[in-house]
């Protein structure tokens, strides 16, 4: 192997390819290798190897078993004849030390000598030494962005990714930073941050200009504001905001503790980062079979309390059919993060990663996991490689049936985290939201009427085909499903077979079934103040606020989708919504509670728009994902739904025409 060759690093499969047919056999070839690409490396693998068997194939990542039992299995089932080496752990380093090995000795020279390179000797013996020492200073790495490696990346598709440190305190039993391995947290020098950060905004800053670009940053640390270096961090965001326009969001996972410090490095970046409660489960059990002890759930419910003064959004993360779970713990770990007042709830199936505790052959046997298979949205495709087609689509493993969550219990919380991401999710029906809080209802009592109540037929077609594709997405058979996969890849590459259930029909109630969603919206909410003996006799002020909330919030969303220029929509304003909202924020519930504090003295008129920066933003996204419900449903988990949804403007008109202070009385 010849070290003055060049280093090339690929993003495209179609650029790797190109390069192959082009420069022939490369010394070495290393492939990262995670759940979304697994299969994909595999396939350019077994081909390079076979077409090139003097090259030297290494692979690394966590999509790797911790056992030594289980990864010789791996190797025989997937790698061997594919792979020459694996890098368990941190790969900078033992790379490092592999390519300096391989230098001046022939690979089959090699058996177990180089800490986290494992291989399997032609003897049948996998040889697996324990991984190399972790990194405990990142900036000993160099960075790829400031060595001008990333460059050909600022293509306007790709979001750049930084690292501004890396492990994890906690040890989650389905994550693969849960492990003893990743427990230290090392940590990148602050100047290495800002120069990395400045180095990418002044790139961005006319591809963003011109709409050309996402306008996004993302930073992979698991904890991100927990520490003290994570407050520079954000100045130096909030710097390149103000320099360049950019980055106008930031995705990251915030800190499990230390609230405050996670709160004040955020506000730097005022509304830029969504401030997260991962708390998946906050059902004591479920949390200790998980090994969440260690995290303060309680902490994690004060985030939404405290958020709106940081000024960001929050969000928190739910995991369906974790161990020990059942239908009342998940819904009611629902329940428990709606009233705490999060903005969002992502909601997860358990997926079994390889390189995590969860996977392992005892803690399955243990918490009696019962998993199938399915493909993985967004990863498949077909490629020309060498004359070749490889045609490849990357499955993963979810757990739908643990001992007290029969499948059937299992189904059902996955239609209601349908009508959760639906009609809660972003204040979608946020003026709803605000009457139901002002009098003690919980959201998850209006969640619970609307999948009960009778759906108009546009929403109950969509609702039926939910339910009959997450029960046609899931396979026992892993081999059975690889070869169907491979085989219907066209119909996965056309948004027929394999989406993200959860975001596509989301997209499709929106933009098929809005109007039965509203009503339903608007049902749902009258049935639940009725239930208290709030306007139980019918016709009364506060079902006329409901009707024109409920119609004001699918006036906003309608058509938001086209390409074209959507035309201006109107509606009678008989309230005023915007101060509705405001005193809801303010937490002034006695006045909320009296109607007639909002209501115009005389209507006015409401128009609702798409400003052009809107279709500008709307068209970079569309371009880039399509128009498909599924390529829909992934723009709305890359753009806040405010910054897409119709702009209101009132007409001049009257204003409103409060009662008297201190006579106001709730409406019944």
């Amino acid at each position: 192997m010849d070290l003055a060759h060049p280093v090339r690093l690929f993003k495209y499969p179609e650029a790797l390819a190109a390069a192959l047919e082009q420069d022939g056999p490369p010394d070495v070839i290393g492939f990262s290798h995670y759940i979304w690409n697994s299969q994909l490396s595999l396939a350019f693998a077994e081909l390079v190897k076979r077409r090139f068997p003097v090259t030297t194939v290494v692979f690394g990542g966590p999509q790797y078993p911790l056992r030594l039992p289980e990864q010789t299995d791996f190797w025989h089932e997937r790698l061997t004849g594919k792979v020459d080496f694996y890098v368990e752990g941190e790969g900078e380093a033992a790379f490092s030390d592999l390519l300096l090995t391989l230098n001046d000795f022939d690979r089959k020279e090699v058996r177990g000598t180089i800490p986290g390179a494992h291989n399997f000797h032609d003897d049948g013996v996998l040889y697996a030494p324990p991984p190399r020492l972790r990194i405990h200073y990142l900036s000993t790495v160099p960075s790829p962005y400031l060595a001008g490696l990333m460059d050909e990346f600022f293509d306007g598709k790709l979001v750049p990714t930084v690292q501004t440190n890396r492990g994890c305190p906690f040890k989650c039993t389905f994550c693969q930073e849960g492990t003893r391995y990743f427990q230290t947290v090392a940590k990148k020098h602050d100047r290495q941050i800002r120069d990395e950060l400045h180095y990418i905004g002044r790139r961005m800053k006319s591809l963003v200009e011109f709409g050309a670009a996402r306008n996004e940053l993302l930073i992979t640390d698991s904890n991100f504001g927990m520490f003290p270096e994570d407050h520079e961090t954000c100045r130096v965001i909030a710097e390149c905001q103000q320099l360049y326009g950019w980055p106008r969001v930031v995705n990251v996972t915030t800190g499990k503790n230390q609230r405050d410090r996670v709160l004040s490095a955020v506000a730097e970046v005022r509304g830029a980062i969504s401030l997260s409660g991962a708390v998946q489960s906050l059902d004591p059990d479920v949390l200790s079979r998980i090994a969440r002890k260690n995290i303060d759930a309680g902490k994690l419910m004060e985030i939404a309390l405290a958020a709106s003064e940081a000024g960001a959004g929050t969000y928190s993360e739910v995991i369906l059919a974790l161990p020990g779970d059942s239908k009342a713990k998940h819904l009611g770990t629902l329940r428990q993060l709606v009233d705490a007042g999060f903005d969002r709830l992502n909601m997860f199936q358990l997926t079994l990663l390889p390189g995590s505790e969860m996977c392992t052959d005892a803690y399955r046997r243990e918490h009696g996991l019962v998993t199938k298979w399915r493909v993985m949205p967004r990863c498949y495709g077909a490629f020309n490689v060498l004359g070749e087609e490889l045609r490849t689509a990357e499955l993963d493993e979810v757990c739908v049936t643990v001992p007290d969550m029969p499948y059937e219990d299992y189904r059902e919380c996955r239609v209601m985290n349908l009508l959760l991401a639906s009609l809660y999710n972003g204040g979608t029906f946020a003026v709803l939201l605000a009457v139901l809080r002002a009098h003690w209802i919980s959201p998850m009592r209006w969640l619970e009427l609307a999948r009960t109540l009778a759906h108009g037929p546009a929403l109950a077609t969509v609702l039926k085909e939910f339910a009959a594709e997450t029960d046609g997405q899931l396979w026992d058979d892993r081999a059975d499903l690889l070869t169907y996969a491979t085989e219907h890849t066209d119909e996965y590459v056309a948004g027929r077979l394999g989406n993200n259930l959860l975001y596509t029909y989301r997209t499709r109630i929106i933009s098929e079934a809005l109007e039965d969603t509203a009503d339903l919206a608007a049902r749902a909410c009258l049935t639940a103040l009725r239930e208290i003996g709030v306007g139980a006799g019918g016709g009364s002020l506060i079902e006329a606020l409901v009707r024109e909330s409920a119609e004001y919030h699918r006036l906003v969303l309608s058509d938001i989708f086209r390409t074209d220029p959507p035309e201006v929509l109107r509606q009678t304003a008989r309230f005023d919504l915007d101060e509705l909202l405001a005193t809801a924020r303010r937490r002034e519930d006695v006045r909320l509670r009296d109607q007639r504090n909002f209501q115009h003295s005389e209507p006015g008129v409401r128009e609702f728009v798409l400003t052009p920066a809107q279709q500008r933003t709307l068209s970079t996204y569309l371009e880039q994902f399509g128009t498909t419900p599924w390529g829909v449903g992934r723009l709305l988990t890359k753009v806040r739904l405010p910054d897409i949804v119709r702009q209101v403007r009132m007409t001049p008109g009257p204003g409103t025409a409060p009662a008297p202070a201190g006579t106001g009385t709730p409406t019944t």
